[in-house]
């Protein structure tokens, strides 16, 4: 499931291709400005992934988990 605004495929924006000597596509030269896209994509990607696996994880009050935490430091 994706939130609002995000599209299922975002196309990368490429300037130019290099090619071989038979003209085949074997490399692709994007913009930074383009390439900082790509890795705020992936980041948001991971980021959702993470969120998805943890769905089923029970929740547990703050002031629970805080009071567990605080009872089991070491001083």
């Amino acid at each position: 499931m994706l939130p609002s605004g995000v599209k299922q495929k975002e196309q990368i924006k490429v300037s130019r291709f290099v090619t071989d000597k038979k003209g085949r596509k074997v490399a692709a030269i994007i913009d930074i400005k383009e390439l900082n896209r790509i890795e705020e994509m992936m980041e948001d990607s991971f980021d959702l992934k993470a969120i998805n696996d943890r769905v089923a994880e029970p929740s547990e009050d703050y002031e629970a988990y805080s009071r567990k935490r605080k009872a089991h430091r070491r001083v």
